[in-house]
Formats: C-alpha cells, sequence, structure tokens
C-alpha cells in the first residue's frame, strides 16, 4: 500500500472507558490497514493520530435531540432509522456512551471529519448482516466471511476470528470510505444530526 493512500477510519466506540472499544482503518483501496481493541480514549486519539484518516466513522451518537420535533427521547435520525425497517436505540436510552462520543467529537474535529455511522445499517445494505446475537462465534463466522468481499486483506475466520467491536470498527471504517465516494445517503436532520448509511444501490457504483 502507497505511503500516500487515504485512511478511513473506523471507531465501535465502547460506553465506559474499561470496555473494550474497536478501532480499524480501510485504505482507499479497500484494503483493511488494521483492526484493533483499545479502552483509554488516549489510545483512541494515538492511532487515529498515527493514521491521519481523511474520515473518521463513529458509532455512537454524535448530537443529543434538540425537541425540535416535540421530544427530547430520540432524535429524528434515530426514528428515520426505524421507519426504514432498520432498529436502533432512542438517544436517551445511551446518555453515557453519548457523553464520551460528545467529548471526543470535541478533540477530533479540530483536525479531522467525523461522521455518524451505524454498522448495523450498513451490514443491512451490504447484505452482511447476521442472524440472532452478533456476538456469537456463528454470526461472527458469517459477517466476517461475506465482509470479505467488499475489504481486502480480511483475515480468515478459521484462521483469527474477530470479535464483533472489531468487526462493526471495520464497517465503521468502510461507511467511512463510501462516504468519501458519495455512496452514503444521510438520515436525518441537520439540526439535530445525521447517521450515515450505505446508498441502497451502492454496489452499483463500486470498482
Amino acid at each position: 500500500m502507497s505511503a500516500r493512500s487515504k485512511i478511513f477510519f473506523g471507531v465501535d466506540l465502547a460506553g465506559r472507558i474499561d470496555e473494550v472499544t474497536g478501532i480499524a482503518a480501510v485504505s482507499e483501496k479497500k484494503e483493511l490497514v488494521f483492526v484493533n481493541e483499545v479502552k483509554p480514549d488516549i489510545a483512541i486519539r494515538n492511532y487515529i493520530d498515527y493514521h491521519r484518516p481523511v474520515i473518521i466513522g463513529i458509532d455512537a451518537p454524535l448530537t443529543i435531540p434538540n425537541g425540535k420535533f416535540g421530544t427530547y427521547a430520540s432524535r429524528k435520525c434515530d426514528r428515520d432509522l426505524i421507519s426504514l425497517g432498520i432498529p436502533t436505540f432512542a438517544t436517551s436510552m445511551l446518555a453515557q456512551l453519548t457523553f464520551r462520543a460528545l467529548t471526543i467529537q470535541t478533540v477530533l474535529s479540530k483536525k479531522y471529519q467525523i461522521i455518524e455511522v451505524y454498522p448495523h445499517a450498513t451490514r443491512l445494505r451490504m447484505g452482511v448482516q447476521n442472524k440472532g446475537q452478533k456476538h456469537t462465534e456463528k454470526n461472527r463466522e458469517l459477517v466476517q466471511s461475506r465482509l470479505s468481499r467488499f475489504v481486502k486483506n480480511m483475515p480468515r475466520s478459521s484462521k483469527v476470528l474477530l470479535s464483533s467491536d472489531a468487526l462493526d470498527a471495520i464497517l465503521a471504517a468502510y461507511t467511512a470510505y463510501l462516504h468519501y465516494n458519495h455512496l452514503t445517503e444521510g438520515i436525518g436532520d441537520e439540526t439535530e444530526g445525521k447517521i450515515y448509511i450505505p446508498k441502497v444501490n451502492f454496489k452499483k457504483s463500486l470498482n
């Protein structure tokens, strides 16, 4: 991979600092650059500063409801996803995760473009969704195998079976790659925040 290749970063953020956060990077050639699991915020920032990504996709709420649409419990983007048949959690149920995400975003946004992503929606649009509990070995094998059709250099699950956090981080990074190539759509409202997911027909535009 060229040293000048553009890098796209994904963060599957944990709500607590003592829980594992998945991080991953994908190149402009759709190659998996690395995938790892870390805990403290400083570790996340150090990896990002080392790779200097073009776009960072974070799987966590990056905005809070402002009441514009009649509720402070959830954002329009959350409700719009549900209307598309994509289940998600209301922002009010993710208070600790949201606070951590906003804190990290405040620091990183000074140097990087950041978008909110949702790996479950990306899996659905890519056709690599799991069935049942995503943490089970069987479902992780399924997602990892199908994801290798889109991301090069994915390890074989028979040799290295990635965790659900790591797989979601790769999906977040891949969504950032798609966003750079204008292959995502923003769900929600500018004033209350948008979640970016792959366009329905994005596969037709891939090389």
